[in-house]
């Protein structure tokens, strides 16, 4: 997604009902949950669904990256919308339902936490403290 990040936003993450950020057990490998971190569209979608309750839909993920985030230089807002929400659809949920940290309907693009989407928080945190001081 290439798009300047709003650090105060992704920094700060505040979350509802925290759970412990002391590392948890996890049956997700360390290679997919870092190759999952390692994608900023990934880290959005982990930090809306942790901060929210219950399901969420596909369009609310792409609401949320549009506010957080700036369109790359050459491409219209609508562009951008489109780029998201392809990505998000096609490569970003299935990889992350694939792994094992949301389930994914796809018919309903309805998005929901996973008995291990709780154990990728201390690990998104950290990613998100390194990507703010990597961008400053």
């Amino acid at each position: 997604m290439g798009a300047e990040h709003h650090d105060d936003q992704l920094a700060a993450v505040e979350f509802d009902d925290e759970p412990s950020s002391s590392v948890t057990e996890t049956t997700v490998s360390v290679d997919d949950l870092f190759d999952v971190l390692a994608r900023p569209a990934n880290r959005y979608v982990l930090t809306y669904l942790l901060r929210d309750e219950g399901p969420v839909y596909a369009h609310e993920l792409v609401e949320y990256i549009i506010d957080e985030t700036d369109p790359p230089e050459g491409l219209s807002e609508r562009e951008y919308r489109g780029q998201i929400d392809s990505r998000l659809l096609h490569v970003s949920l299935p990889k992350l339902e694939d792994v094992g940290l949301v389930e994914f309907d796809g018919r309903r693009q309805r998005i929901s936490e996973t008995d291990e989407t709780p154990a990728v928080l201390p690990y998104l945190r950290f990613a998100l403290v390194q990507q703010r001081s990597h961008d400053d």
